[in-house]
């Protein structure tokens, strides 16, 4: 008897088949569009080559040059001495001439003569043009430094004590596995990926918006097969995407069409070995991102809406794909067990001939793992009558789990809504990256203390009082208890450590701007007592007020409608988010981990002066920390891990917290459901 997911799997498949835009996305972009476009590019770029070496480049040599720098210009083949009467830098940017030779006077026969090229490094013209006549002005050179030693009696090799040469022992196949490497593994995840992205939106939202999903889910087939077919069918279209992807380029490679490979010495080829590694590890992630986009897109109404939910996670799938790109990055176990970035690593690796077995292994294993995981993930969206048939939130929730319920049931006052608050923290975020960087410029320490208030504080009142939101459900003012207020202090306490071990783990990955520590530490570091509570009131008190009224108050409010894990998810991303710059990446997932657990201790409160005081206390830490000789002297290495008695005394001290916060905060929901109910 034929297994129902195998019958399931079939009909998705043919119907899926028969969608023009998954047949264009599978077979016409790999099959047709790389060639076109790689043959395409190498031919435009040699035809605009070609065209400007055709071209003579028109320059101009003023000053105090001497003839036979001139003759030497005028016996060039592709230089026209040209008379620039006006403005040197006008005439360049006109295209009067492409480059100038700005010669200085010579006080002294036998000395040095400067020689200044202007040029405009934004025009190709003009930057062959300096190239050319900076050649021109090296052959002078070269007969002015003969002259001077014939004159002296000396040997032409007097003036070349070394004589240095590059000779490298790359072979062809070696630059074209280095090259290969650099490029192929984002394009495999990008189109694995993207073979998977419209497949599962239309095999869940679309099947929903259609009204097929109904008739599917009252068949007498287990709901398990259904998911079951419908992953296999997307994982299925993913391996094949990327499969199709990886064959049409390497035989675009390897048939000789691209000239710029045989003329700069690349040999592309990738031993069969190598390629059925590829495809076996293309599986899982297949499945991987299959899993996560079905359970995402059956949480959808819609097409388009699956779309917008999507998008977000392809996009974010794409940056560690892209990691193998950059140099300095070693591959090692614990990139292997990244999502995502093991498998481009040891694509990399496996195209330049440099794989390890060991990493190789961690990556097939740990992606298996996730794709398991997000199995589970989608298979609980199709299991849940909410998500498939909409309705009432709370439908599918235990009894036992009412705490959530009183959470929800507390947020049915006016409170903003969730695309409200994440609008209002999109812009405030934008205001404070532009507006905040000028105050401090300006101001220094004073512009950051203006920034954080003016910046994001008033925003987030003014925010509330013109939406006419509710101050107490949406700002989560509620008071605090003694109890809160203890877990929130055990909490930050044992937090500490183990943030700074993720810290030191996160170091053998993403390298640590020493430049930017050390003007950190200079920043927290206070000399006097007048400096250390300046530093207390503009790095503690200051944010804990500001930040916390912006994440943990207008973001928490809005997006209470979501599953509380959900909540606390979004609520660290976000506040990681908001603590990037160009230079402190590093920052990100220690910030980011000790947002998630203020997120946490406020929601379970209810109370955001819990959340206040840890941002205070986490902050004030630093402070005193740095501002302590021995204990700067202990912390100067910033690449020494955390004294290790202190990670599981910090294990300890953190499950306290979290054992004391449940367990008040459980007592007072039972305290108000009494209260509710009567005696």
């Amino acid at each position: 008897m034929t297994s129902a997911w195998w019958v399931v799997f079939r009909k998705e498949l043919r119907e899926t088949l028969r969608d023009r835009r998954t047949l264009f996305v599978m077979i016409a972009v790999p099959v047709l569009l790389y060639p076109v476009l790689l043959i395409g590019a190498e031919q435009l770029f040699l035809f605009g080559a070609r065209n400007l070496e055709g071209e003579t480049s028109p320059v101009a040599v003023v000053g105090d040059p001497p003839t036979t720098l001139l003759d030497l210009v005028d016996a060039s083949e592709t230089l026209v001495l040209t008379a620039v009467p006006g403005d040197l830098v006008e005439a360049i940017r006109s295209d009067v001439v492409t480059a100038v030779a700005v010669v200085g006077v010579a006080n002294d026969p036998d000395g040095t003569r400067e020689v200044t090229l202007l040029f405009d490094a934004a025009s190709d013209r003009s930057q062959r043009g300096r190239a050319q006549l900076s050649s021109v002005v090296g052959a002078w050179r070269d007969t002015v430094l003969v002259r001077r030693l014939r004159d002296r009696g000396l040997p032409a090799t007097f003036a070349l004590p070394v004589a240095l040469a590059d000779s490298s022992i790359a072979r062809p196949a070696d630059m074209g596995g280095y090259t290969l490497g650099r490029i192929l593994p984002l394009l495999l995840v990008m189109m694995t990926v993207l073979g998977a992205f419209y497949p599962a939106i239309d095999l869940a939202a679309g099947e929903k918006e259609r009204g097929t999903l109904e008739t599917l889910l009252t068949a007498p087939v287990p709901a398990g097969a259904i998911v079951a077919g419908k992953f296999a069918t997307v994982a299925l279209i993913g391996v094949i995407a990327a499969g199709l992807n990886l064959g049409s380029m390497l035989l675009t490679f390897q048939t000789g069409a691209l000239q710029v490979t045989q003329a700069i010495g690349l040999d592309v080829s990738m031993p069969l070995a190598a390629v059925a590694l590829i495809f076996l590890t293309l599986v899982p992630l297949a499945v991987l991102f299959g899993a996560v986009f079905l359970g995402l897109a059956v949480r959808s109404g819609s097409f388009k809406e699956a779309q917008n939910a999507l998008t977000p996670v392809y996009i974010l799938a794409l940056f560690p794909a892209m990691l193998p790109i950059f140099p300095g990055i070693d591959f090692s176990p614990l990139l292997a067990a990244t999502p995502v970035a093991g498998v481009a690593f040891f694509f990399r690796d496996l195209m330049s001939g440099d794989a390890s077995w060991g990493l190789g292994g961690l990556v097939l294993a740990s992606t298996t793992v996730y794709a398991g995981l997000a199995l589970v993930f989608a298979a609980r969206a199709f299991g849940s009558e909410r998500v498939l048939f909409g309705g009432d939130e709370t439908a599918d929730v235990p009894s036992e789990r009412w705490t959530s319920r009183w959470f929800k049931r507390a947020a049915s006052d006016r409170v903003p809504s969730r695309e409200a608050a994440l609008a209002f923290v999109a812009a405030i975020a934008v205001l404070f990256f532009f507006g905040g960087i000028r105050l401090q410029i300006a101001y220094g320490e004073t512009g950051l203390l203006a920034a954080e208030w003016l910046l994001l504080f008033v925003p987030a009142l003014l925010f509330v009082g013109v939406g006419r939101y509710d101050p107490r459900g949406t700002l989560s003012l509620r008071a605090p208890r003694t109890g809160h207020l203890l877990a929130g202090l055990l909490l930050i306490a044992g937090a500490l450590p183990m943030i700074w071990l993720i810290g030191w783990l996160q170091s053998f990955v993403l390298p640590i701007p020493y430049e930017l520590l050390e003007g950190l530490e200079e920043l927290v570091t206070a000399q006097s007592w007048g400096r250390f509570f300046w530093l207390i009131l503009i790095l503690a008190v200051t944010p804990a007020f500001c930040e916390e009224i912006v994440f943990r108050g207008v973001l928490l409010g809005g997006t209470r409608t979501l599953d509380p894990w959900r909540i606390i998810a979004l609520n660290g991303l976000v506040f990681g988010a908001f603590h990037l710059s160009f230079e402190t990446v590093i920052r990100f997932l220690p910030t980011a981990l000790l947002g998630a657990l203020i997120a946490w201790a406020v929601w379970r409160t209810g109370s955001i002066w819990v959340g206040m005081l840890m941002h205070f206390l986490n902050n004030a830490t630093i402070v005193v920390l740095t501002s302590l000789p021995a204990m700067r002297e202990f912390l100067s290495d910033p690449e020494a891990p955390p004294p290790l008695w202190l990670v599981p005394v910090g294990a300890l001290v953190l499950g306290l917290g979290m054992v004391l916060l449940d367990r008040s905060a459980t007592f007072e929901v039972e305290q108000t459901a009494h209260a509710v109910r009567g005696p």
